[in-house]
Parts: structure tokens; sequence; C-alpha cells
């Protein structure tokens, strides 16, 4: 099944319901805000079933509540209405957020029962997120330049994959880590462990040699840290960590290594995360980066889980999401973990490069534990 590129029906930008006080004209970037990486945008498409038939559709109605209610939202979040003008600061003018409505010629059913057609679910997107890299500043090129022997940012044919681990063998996985010694393992570090070790290989395989790689988690701080932040904390509140290994490592030590990972960060630095404690954090990171790294190009994987998220419960007013796709990341080795519908299985994303991808969906170690699509 083949999905049509979307016909763009409007294009408008939405401002705050209400204006944003001078007081907060000016909104500084935090530590971490300034230490992400420019130009990576994640999104995500949450797909929603007409209940009422074809023919019933209000698209004005639609288009008139959400484009409320984003407006409402703005007043809240108003940094998102605003623009920035330098690498550490954005000026809330209340110039609004983008909103477009489009058309796609296919029904939304038999495009779930095509999961051939879900690789091609970026083209929903109606419209790409533009950055002005002169406006993001310098900062990454000051500071520490953790990533700068690493090429997860590198170009190439870019393929997405989506891999579904049912419950049961959710079980299995996590039954033969705790065989081989790993207490408690969790279905995130499981799955992620045994992804990881996998596009290794299929790397080795496509190259003919096997690089460096760094497996890096992405956590989620606000409950990581003491006392615990609000769940509604805005911005880039989360750090990494993970694997940094050369070897191929076996998969129930991949899984230790996170687990373990995860604990040290909270020990070492939850109980601390002042800007003085995240800089040496940094610096320390750094100095492991440079010395495992040796000067060599590294093969970087990232990681990121919204499982356990409230994203199957988001209602605008027409129930919940039938399934809903991370999309527009961007660069290669991205593995992006959702619950099923359910709630009780992970669905993969994982972006590889083309020939990379061609040998991980073959893995013979992969296979028994995860459905493509």
């Amino acid at each position: 099944m083949e999905i049509m590129k979307p016909e763009i029906i409007s294009r408008q930008t939405i401002k705050p319901s209400s204006p944003t006080p001078d007081s907060k004209k000016n909104y500084k970037f935090s530590v971490l805000d300034q230490l992400t990486p420019d130009r990576l945008y994640g999104g995500v498409i949450l797909f929603y079933q007409n209940k009422e038939g074809d023919n019933s559709v209000d698209v004005a109605h639609i288009s008139s509540v959400l484009k409320k209610s984003l407006s409402e939202t703005l007043t809240h979040y108003y940094p998102l209405a605003g623009r920035i003008k330098d690498g550490v600061t954005v000026e809330c003018n209340d110039e609004g957020a983008y909103f477009s409505e489009a058309r796609v010629d296919c029904h939304l059913e038999g495009f779930l029962k095509h999961p051939e057609a879900r690789d091609d679910v970026d083209l929903i997107v109606p419209g790409e997120i533009q950055s002005n890299s002169s406006d993001m500043g310098n900062y990454s090129d000051h500071l520490f330049q953790l990533w700068r022997n690493c090429d997860w940012a590198a170009l190439g044919n870019l393929v997405k994959r989506r891999f579904v681990f049912d419950a049961v063998k959710l079980g299995a996985l996590k039954a033969m880590a705790t065989q081989s010694g790993v207490e408690n393992p969790t279905r995130v570090e499981v799955v992620a462990a045994l992804i990881y070790r996998c596009a290794v290989d299929a790397s080795k395989v496509s190259s003919g040699s096997l690089k460096p790689s760094v497996l890096r988690q992405i956590m989620n701080l606000r409950k990581k840290i003491v006392p615990p932040l609000p769940e509604k904390s805005f911005g880039n509140i989360l750090w990494t960590y993970g694997i940094h290994t050369t070897p191929r490592h076996e998969f129930h030590a991949s899984v230790g290594q996170l687990k373990a990972g995860l604990a040290h960060f909270c020990d070492t630095y939850g109980k601390n995360f002042t800007g003085q404690e995240l800089i040496r954090l940094m610096f320390k990171e750094e100095a492991k980066s440079a010395h495992s790294n040796d000067n060599h190009h590294v093969n970087m994987y990232r990681c990121t889980s919204w499982c356990r998220s409230s994203l199957y419960q988001t209602d605008f007013g027409w129930g919940k999401p039938i399934w809903l796709s991370p999309t527009g990341v961007g660069s290669k080795n991205i593995i992006c973990l959702t619950d099923t519908r359910e709630g009780d299985g992970i669905e993969a994303f994982v972006t590889l490069e083309e020939q990379e991808m061609a040998v991980f969906e073959r893995d013979e170690e992969l296979l028994p534990f995860s459905s493509l699509n």
C-alpha cells in the first residue's frame, strides 16, 4: 500500500490566548537546554479512529477545537510561542506556534492493516521543523564537545523499521537476563540491550569491521533527582547513561551495564544535581570518551523510551488514539521505544543506514523475540 503525499489545506500561526507579561519576555535556557544538540527534533503522530463513519467528520469543528486548545496552552507554555534570539535565550514575543492542516488520500483502516505502509509514516507530517543554525549560537562548539568523535548524526540512506515485542517475548528476554545474574531487569533494559547487540552486529557485517560502539540511554530526570521535579517541568530535563564498549558484549552483560549505569547516575548525581555538578559530570564523560575512543570515530546509538508515558491517554474530545508513531528524528542509529496500545508490550522504532538495516532485520537473535511491523 502506497501512502500518498499529504495535501496541505491551510497553514497559520496560533498565538497565545492572552499576552505574555513583560516580566516573562525573556526565557533563558537552562544548562541542560543549552547542552542539548540543536537540530534534533522528535515528534509523535497520534492516530484516531472516526467511530461515526466517514461522512460525519466535521473537519472545521475539529480544527477549531485544536486551535483553541493550542492557543490556551501557549499561554502557560509561552516560550513555545516565542523565537530564539541567541544560543541561550528565547524572546517570548507571542509570535505564535505553527499549525497546519493536511489531507492524505488513504483510509486509516487500510493504512493500519498494511504494515509496509507504516515505513512511510513520516510522509503524513505535512511540514518540517525549520531551524536556523545561526540562531542556535555556537554553544556546542565551546564546552565540552562530548560527541565530537561520534558519527551518529551522519547523513545517508536511512531506514526506519518497527519491531514489536509482545508480553510473552518480553518475559522470555527478562528471564534470560535473570538466569545470567541480572537482578530485576526492566522491559526497556532488555529490549535496548538486544537491539544494541544486533545493531552492532549489523554494522560489522555491513562495513566488514567492528567499530567502537556506544549506546546512550536517554532518561527523564524529573523523578531521578532529589527532590524530584514536577512531572510538568518544562524543557530538556534529560540526561544519558549507557554502555561504552569496543568488543561485542553478551546480551546479559549489556543489560547489567544499563542497569548499573542508571544506578550509578542516581547515586552519584541524582541527589545533588546542581549546575556545578552537571559541569563536573560533563568533563568526566568527555575525558572518558576522549580516552576510550582514542580519536577514532565511534558508532553512537541513542535509545529513548516513551514507555509508561500517558501518550495513549491523549484525548482531544473524540476518544483515545488507536496507535502512535514517533517521527521526525532525522539521524541514524536511533532507537525509540513505546508501549503497545494494550500497555503490556513494546514497539521499537529503529533507524539505521539502509545496508545495516537489511542485515539487522534478518538477525537470528532478534527475530525469535520480535515481529517486524
